[in-house]
């Protein structure tokens, strides 16, 4: 008989920490059930002095120590496993130091730019930040102090994270990130979302409401369930089995922003131009603070329909859940209850790393592009050669992620 994980899944945490795990203890209490663990989608703010909230990025008068810093002093503890991805108002200085993940505090775990992680026999893939095109295509370039643009596109999401989590084969059964996947509103009650919020209206119609990234990302892996924030709104949609979310053909950015699209064909790997093209990069007006509602419209590329089904993953559907900020009567907090299999459940869930996901980043790792120029993948991509780095990691894993 499968075994039922229940997940709490949270918005936007904006540095509440204390607010959401009295509720989180509360909601237990009235189930009668254990709460395995807490998902936080994003604006998490692990702000631990005053050096890490210069480096925040949100207008000053949003700027506030918040509570986070008691749990990394260790005054107080996460009374659940706690992970999280990054979103658009996050500490910069903080989150670069763990690009590839790691514990903020004792039972919190931020999974990085992009990660896959286990959990009690579930595969928990993330992405962090939100999609901005004019900083989709380029490498790493910020550099500390983190001021004026380099601090909000340390939040921008880029094609080299796009690049990696494309490499994964196995099936994912949990993808969280804090922008929404594009079209997404489709799938579910858009007369109620834009009832809620009507400046959406024109984002809807235009159809470039949340990421093409996360939308390329839902279509290719096909997760059983995907939980996003951002947008400060409860809404939930699901996209079935033989449903595709580029159904009308998809017209945005390319998988890594400036070549031929990506298709079951061709599963990641192009060969740069001869001639770099410098109007490819979208330079649109920056602004060093962005609102949550901002949006830029991605540039069209292509007329032809776009496909991206991995034949390596199941078609199944996708469940979404989106969530509000931690705020008094509204919809942040929700427990789902996920069943695992057998042979993957075990008595006490633990985090762990993940063997095909370490594979991925041993691979990727020499390709990491660290300046804005525009990044391009290997003329041969590395899921060709994942599947033999896998017994090395799967062997020599002995203990759970610490």
């Amino acid at each position: 008989m499968p075994r039922t994980l229940n997940i709490a899944v949270e918005g936007c945490c904006h540095g509440m920490l204390d607010n959401i795990y009295a509720q989180l203890l509360t909601r237990q209490q009235q189930m009668k059930k254990k709460v395995d663990l807490l998902i936080i989608c994003g604006d998490f703010q692990a702000v631990r002095n005053v050096t890490d909230l210069g480096c925040m990025s949100c207008p000053d008068k949003y700027k506030q120590i918040g509570g986070f810093y008691r749990y990394y002093s260790g005054e107080r503890s996460a009374p659940v496993p706690t992970i999280f991805v990054g979103g658009n108002h996050e500490a910069s200085n903080h989150m670069r130091e763990l690009y590839y993940g790691g514990w903020v505090a004792p039972n919190i775990y931020f999974m990085g730019n992009s990660g896959v992680v286990r959990f009690g026999g579930l595969r928990i893939g993330g992405i962090s930040g939100i999609f901005k095109d004019f900083d989709y295509a380029k490498g790493f370039f910020e550099r500390p102090p983190f001021r004026g643009h380099a601090r909000s596109a340390m939040h921008h999401v880029r094609a080299f994270e796009a690049f990696k989590m494309l490499q994964i084969r196995q099936p994912l059964d949990v993808i969280v990130s804090h922008d929404w996947p594009q079209f997404i509103e489709r799938y579910g009650d858009t007369s109620e979302l834009l009832r809620r919020k009507p400046f959406f209206a024109k984002e809807v119609g235009r159809g470039d409401l949340g990421s093409p990234v996360n939308a390329m990302l839902l279509e290719r892996l096909r997760p059983a369930w995907w939980f996003s924030a951002h947008l400060h709104v409860r809404f939930t949609a699901q996209v079935g089995t033989q449903e595709s979310i580029f159904a009308e053909g998809w017209k945005g950015i390319p998988p890594y922003g400036h070549e031929r699209p990506l298709t079951s064909e061709n599963p990641g790997a192009v060969e740069p131009p001869a001639v770099a093209n410098e109007d490819e990069i979208i330079m649109s007006a920056l602004s060093d603070e962005e609102s949550d509602n901002e949006t830029e419209p991605a540039p069209t590329t292509s007329d032809e329909p776009v496909t991206f089904a991995n034949p390596s993953v199941p078609s199944r559907p996708t469940k979404f859940l989106a969530l509000d900020k931690c705020l008094p009567r509204r919809d942040f907090l929700e427990i789902v209850e996920i069943e695992v299999p057998d042979d993957a459940a075990v008595e006490e869930p633990k985090l762990e790393y993940d063997p095909e996901w370490l594979a991925i980043l041993r691979l990727c790792n020499p390709h990491i592009p660290l300046d804005d120029s525009p990044f391009y993948p290997p003329a041969q991509a590395p899921v060709t050669a994942t599947e033999p780095h896998l017994p090395l990691f799967a062997d020599n894993i002995l203990a759970p992620l610490a």
